[in-house]
Order: C-alpha cells, then sequence, then structure tokens
C-alpha cells in the first residue's frame, strides 16, 4: 500500500502545483492591469502611439488570463480569483504545501483537506483505512493466540469453566475469522474486475464526480505519443500573448521613457511581473506534460493490482487457515471434555485419600476385594459339607483357664 499512496501523494502535488502556478499567474496578470498599466494609460493620454501599446498589452494578458482559465485541472482553483483583483481571491485546495518556487505570493485561504474524489483525497482514505485495518488484525491474531493459549492450559488443568469461556470466545474467533474470509474474498474480486481495465473504471468515476473532460483524462490515463495534449493549443496562444506583451514592452522601455520619465517606476513593474509569469508559464508547461501523472497512475496501479491483490491473498489465506484451526478446536473439545473425571468419583477418591494418605487406590480396592473374597468362602465350604468343618471349629464364648504347669504334673505322676 506503500507505493499506492506515495504514488497518489506524488500526483495530487503535481496536480495542486498545476493550480498554484495558474493561480500565481492569473494573480500576476490581474495585478499588472489594475495597477501599473492603469497608472501607464493615464501618464500616455497624450500620445496616441504608447497608449495603443499600453492598451494592447492590458487586452493580450485578459487573453490570456482567459486561457489560463479554460485548463480543467485548475478550473475549480482558480473560479474563487477571477472575481477578485487581488492575489488574496485565489483560492485553491493542495493536500500539501507547494515549494516556495512555485508561488511564493500565495496563501491558501481555504482548508488543508483535499478536494473529494481526488488523488489526495483516495491518499487520505486509504491510509486511515489500512491504519484500522492492520490494528483489527493484530487484535484478531491476538485473540486466536490467547485462545488457543488458555483451551491447552484448561485441557491440561481439566478446568471445566475455563473450557467454557474459551470455547464462546473460539465461536467468536471463528464467526470474525470466517467474516474475514468473505470481506477478503469479496474485496479480491473487485480488485480483479478493477486490474482487468482500470482506465475506463476511472475515467467514468472522474468525469461523474469533477466533470472533468474526457479527453483531459484519457491524453492522461493512456500517454500515446499519438495524442496530442489537449492544452496545446491554449499554451501556444498564451505564449505568444506574452511574447507579444514583451515586446509592447521593450518598444515602450526603448521609445516612452525619454518623453515619459514617470512610466519608469510602472514600465519596470510590469516588466517585473511578466519575467515571474513566463517563468510559472515555463514550469506549468512542464507539469501539463502527460509524462509525469502517468508515470505516478501507472505506480499506482501496480501498487494496488501486485502488492495489494498479493497482501489480501496472504490475508485471506491466514483467515482460512484460522477458521479451519477453529472449527477443528471446536469440534474435538465435547471428546475431550467426556474424558475428564465425573464429580462422583472425584468426591469418592478425595474421600479414600482423607482416610488413608498413604495407600494407594489400587491397593485399597484389592484389600476390600480380598476381604470380600475371604467372608464368602467358609460360607460356600459349609454349605458344601453339610455342617461345620473341623478346621471351623466354634469359637469359645469365654475364655477358657488353664491349670499351671505343677497341677498337670501331679495328676501325671500321683506318686
Amino acid at each position: 500500500m506503500y507505493q499506492l499512496t506515495s504514488s497518489l501523494l506524488t500526483a495530487n502535488y503535481t496536480l495542486a502545483s498545476i493550480d498554484l502556478l495558474i493561480t500565481d499567474t492569473i494573480s500576476g496578470l490581474q495585478l499588472s492591469v489594475s495597477g501599473p498599466l492603469t497608472s501607464m494609460e493615464e501618464l500616455f493620454t497624450g500620445s496616441k502611439p504608447f497608449l495603443t501599446s499600453t492598451r494592447n498589452c492590458r487586452r493580450l494578458s485578459d487573453n490570456v488570463i482567459n486561457l489560463l482559465s479554460s485548463i480543467s485541472l485548475a478550473r475549480s482553483g482558480i473560479d474563487a480569483g477571477l472575481g477578485n483583483d487581488s492575489i488574496s481571491g485565489a483560492s485553491i485546495i493542495p493536500l500539501t504545501p507547494a515549494p516556495p518556487s512555485v508561488a511564493p505570493t500565495l496563501v491558501p485561504s481555504s482548508g488543508l483537506m483535499p478536494r473529494p474524489f481526488s488523488p489526495g483525497w483516495a491518499a487520505n482514505t486509504l491510509m486511515v483505512n489500512e491504519d484500522y485495518r492492520w490494528l483489527s488484525y493484530v487484535l484478531l491474531l491476538l485473540l486466536d493466540l490467547i485462545v488457543c493459549l488458555f483451551i491447552l492450559l484448561g485441557l491440561a488443568k481439566q478446568a471445566r469453566w475455563l473450557l467454557i469461556l474459551m470455547t464462546v470466545l473460539a465461536w467468536l474467533a471463528l464467526f470474525l475469522s470466517w467474516g474475514s474470509l468473505g470481506l477478503e474474498t469479496a474485496t479480491v474480486v473487485a480488485l480483479s474486475d478493477f486490474c482487468t481495465d482500470p482506465n475506463i473504471f476511472v475515467l467514468n468515476s472522474t468525469n461523474f464526480n469533477t466533470g472533468t473532460s474526457s479527453d483531459v483524462l484519457d491524453y492522461y490515463l493512456t500517454c500515446s505519443r499519438r495524442m496530442n495534449s489537449p492544452f496545446q493549443q491554449v499554451m501556444t496562444q498564451s505564449q505568444r500573448a506574452l511574447s507579444n506583451i514583451h515586446t509592447h514592452l521593450s518598444n515602450l522601455d526603448r521609445n516612452a521613457l525619454t518623453q515619459f520619465p514617470k512610466a519608469e517606476k510602472s514600465l519596470r513593474e510590469v516588466q517585473q511581473i511578466l519575467n515571474s509569469t513566463e517563468g510559472n508559464f515555463h514550469q506549468l508547461v512542464a507539469l501539463l506534460n502527460c509524462r509525469g501523472l502517468n508515470k505516478d497512475y501507472i505506480d499506482s496501479l501496480k501498487g494496488l493490482c501486485y502488492d495489494g491483490m498479493e497482501g489480501l491473498l496472504y490475508l485471506s489465506l491466514y483467515s482460512f487457515l484460522s477458521a479451519l484451526a477453529f472449527t477443528a478446536i471446536l469440534c474435538s473439545l465435547p471428546g475431550a471434555w467426556r474424558s475428564f473425571p465425573s464429580e462422583s468419583e472425584e468426591y469418592e477418591d478425595s474421600d479414600s485419600e482423607s482416610e488413608d494418605p498413604f495407600t494407594s487406590h489400587q491397593a485399597r480396592r484389592q484389600t476390600a476385594t480380598g476381604s470380600q473374597r475371604g467372608a464368602i468362602t467358609p460360607s460356600i465350604i459349609t454349605r458344601v459339607l453339610g455342617g461345620h468343618p473341623p478346621f471351623l471349629a466354634r469359637r469359645p464364648s469365654r475364655l477358657q483357664t488353664f491349670p499351671p504347669m505343677a497341677t498337670l504334673a501331679m495328676r501325671a505322676y500321683p506318686d
């Protein structure tokens, strides 16, 4: 997007410079007509040849003003200046300030915002949208990473509440991924249609929104050697008019100053304005050539149709993989949920652990099973034998007392 925005800003700078040059030229000629030439006419009232030359200079200056006003690229910028006879009447709206060598006397009276559907307006709109797009995708990436990390943590800790929360966020990230994928796909399709033949779209939209002539737009969009500049006739007539003005002023300088020395100051002012006007005029001829603006137009198309398309494809791939990943995660979470132990099992395990923390669950279960088997086996044997077995005699109900060893000996040997 950098190549696109920089090319649009360069084209807007060129158009603003053209507006400034035309406005400065018109303002200078208006100043010469209203000031020094009027004074010279008053001084040359008694001399008909000098008065005729002065009036020819005024008429040629008005012709140049009308010719430059017909240039459509600067029409919106000079309309306000034509109604006034001062430099402050000029009104243009450049995006970037012009260099001092272009228009040192102009101060734009309007705001610094570009006109709608101008290259500067397009560049500003793209930069603002690019900033919001970059921020939104960074936030989406952070959301994806946080959801994935906390899902792994919930599976490791077997925390049901954490998995429930992350499942909700995973659904949100899934919807955002599919939504961004749909938006990117629509943008790619629209951009591919535009890049197939961009000249027709630019020609129609610019002609409809700004009212610029289709011949002028076609000249700058194609810049073919076979096409003549739509401003060639205007610039040629303006150049001839300025040359004639310069010729008349030279004649007045040679012949009139000897008879009317008071006209020297006004004549020098007109010559100074004419010199600055001719300098601006040569710069204007160079800027009105189609090569500069056409190069900016081609560079902007390369940035949009190549770099922009490649970036959109990468974003579409990211959104598609993210959507697939979250779809797989949401499909696998129910199986992981069922593998978690239930609350009753956790309660029994906690009770047994509280009774004997040094005995494992498996050992306690084996002990309980063995005791049950020991209690059941004698009853089965008794039923089979039909009575008490000899090795299972009835236990005495009370403790028996045995005589001491001396008594037993006397009984065995009475003598």
